[in-house]
């Protein structure tokens, strides 16, 4: 049986290896998420997201989180873990303080991984030779 770190390294490994996090300096955009989630609450961070949706690549970052927490069942797995965020929001704004402190803490626990895991920059292989 896999312990909650095993977990949230492997999720965060697969999300980083599928994806580049589109934005301004790829891998740094999942760097700011957390920073967001502190200053304005999963809610505020998620709006924004869902404001700027392929913009800079926050959607993306949350799209990983929504595939993270229907792993481990924090939140039902009929939430679209692709396209709009509409439906994670909707759940979130509609469940009680525990359920969203419980996501709000898992997040910023595998963000702790997923930023060290994502690519940074725009550097490729290719521009090293």
């Amino acid at each position: 049986m896999k312990n909650l770190d095993q977990i949230r390294a492997t999720n965060a490994l697969a999300a980083a290896t599928n994806s580049t996090f589109e934005g301004a300096n790829d891998g740094e955009v999942v760097k700011k998420i957390p920073a967001m989630i502190r200053q304005n609450g999963i809610l505020g961070a998620l709006a924004f997201a869902h404001e700027n949706d392929g913009k800079a690549g926050h959607a993306d970052v949350f799209r990983a989180i929504i595939r993270h927490l229907k792993e481990l069942k924090r939140i039902p797995t009929t939430i679209a873990d692709s396209g709009p965020l509409d439906s994670f929001l909707s759940h979130l704004c509609a469940a009680d303080a525990a359920v969203l402190r419980s996501a709000t803490d898992e997040t910023m626990a595998y963000l702790n991984y997923l930023r060290r895991f994502a690519k940074k920059g725009n550097t490729h292989d290719s521009d090293r030779d």
